[in-house]
């Protein structure tokens, strides 16, 4: 978990100790200015820093809720990221401050009084509050992340079935023909950028940068396949011809060839749907990982690389099926398996699905400081 600290300055040391108690349990704490990422403005990164975070630490002191204080500027910051304080904010009373000074939106919360060790308390109770959320997000309906999907696997077949031939591109077959139509993976990114804003990133170059990463993705998928695919068909017709003249033998392979290999051989179509599925799968992956902090987690990313790869051996396994059966298969089972694995990815940070999209799917489908 991202926490974001905010203290003043006058309680740096206890700040430090608190810092500390949260590394141990490998928590990512934005303890000071030098945490901080760089940028224009000092302003700006702070906000950034905290639109990044999943959690806050607010702590309390006559210092902190002075007005003019820069941490009254991020407890801003944090209201404007979470305007329901609820599992997102802890605010724990370090020096005895009158109610009426503390801010509304942290009383809105129950305020943490340590009465041993604030490092250890305070670490206590984060855990709590982690162990709530984690709860809720268990309970969080999935609906609006199975409409998304269904929306890229079906968008993404008609693209791929149907217009073929618009905005064709290659990284490695610079031929009028050669490529594959980049819309499936446009359509694709604008899922997963759709579901990055759900859970919490609101950076327009992010959410344009996941989209631009996950049509390359889908290119370099698709040239990556098509290498090996090209690579064993030259190397069959080698060894089938390997008793012929070698200086006349032909062994360039043909797209008609290179399908009755196929055809022949199951085990190369693993092969090569295996190879695109796991140089697409790990770029698409790449891009969520640039964008979205929540999602650098073990757990999703084996999870998701392995569906990439599942997906794409069983494409190459029943390529010599119809052609629309095969895109079906692969945008049902990598797409599908990829959104769904976000959508429980981001249980530390995840916000809770907008009001708007829920309307939209649920009812339709069922009824660290500067000078403080």
């Amino acid at each position: 978990m991202r926490i974001f600290l905010s203290f003043p300055s006058e309680l740096e040391s206890q700040a430090d100790n608190i810092a500390q108690s949260l590394r141990n349990c490998d928590h990512d704490v934005f303890f000071s200015h030098d945490d901080l990422p760089p940028g224009d403005s000092f302003d700006a990164r702070v906000e950034k820093a905290i639109e990044s975070s999943d959690f806050m630490v607010f702590l309390i002191s006559p210092a902190s809720v002075t007005k003019g204080r820069y941490t009254l500027s991020e407890l801003a910051f944090a209201r404007a990221k979470w305007p329901n304080p609820s599992n997102r904010v802890l605010p724990v009373m370090m020096a005895p401050t009158s109610l009426d000074q503390v801010p509304a939106y942290l009383r809105a919360v129950t305020i943490l009084e340590p009465q041993g060790s604030a490092a250890a308390e305070t670490r206590a109770a984060v855990d709590r509050m982690l162990a709530a959320e984690r709860a809720q997000s268990r309970g969080r309906s999935s609906w609006p992340f199975v409409v998304l999907a269904l929306f890229s696997v079906v968008g993404s077949f008609i693209t791929v079935r149907y217009a073929t031939g618009v905005l064709q591109y290659s990284f490695v077959d610079s031929t009028p023909t050669g490529g594959i139509t980049i819309l499936p993976g446009v359509i694709f990114g604008l899922v997963i950028a759709t579901c990055n804003f759900i859970f919490g990133v609101k950076d327009r170059f992010q959410l344009a940068l996941v989209v631009a990463v996950t049509a390359a993705a889908w290119i370099a998928a698709y040239d990556a396949s098509s290498v090996t695919l090209q690579s064993l068909g030259q190397y069959s017709k080698a060894v089938a011809t390997a008793a012929a003249d070698a200086g006349t033998a032909d062994t360039t392979a043909t797209p008609a060839e290179v399908r009755d290999t196929l055809g022949n051989n199951p085990f190369m179509g693993y092969v090569i749907g295996s190879v695109g599925g796991a140089v697409g799968g790990a770029i698409t992956i790449l891009g969520v990982l640039l964008t979205n902090p929540g999602f650098r987690r073990l757990d999703s990313v084996v999870v998701n690389w392995i569906a990439a790869i599942a997906a794409g051996a069983v494409y190459g396994a029943i390529v010599k099926f119809p052609d629309w059966l095969a895109w079906l298969v692969l945008f049902g089972v990598w797409q599908t398996t990829f959104i769904l694995a976000m959508a429980r990815g981001f249980p530390r940070g995840a916000a809770e699905i907008p009001e708007w999209l829920g309307r939209i799917t649920t009812p339709a489908l069922f009824g660290q400081r500067a000078a403080r």
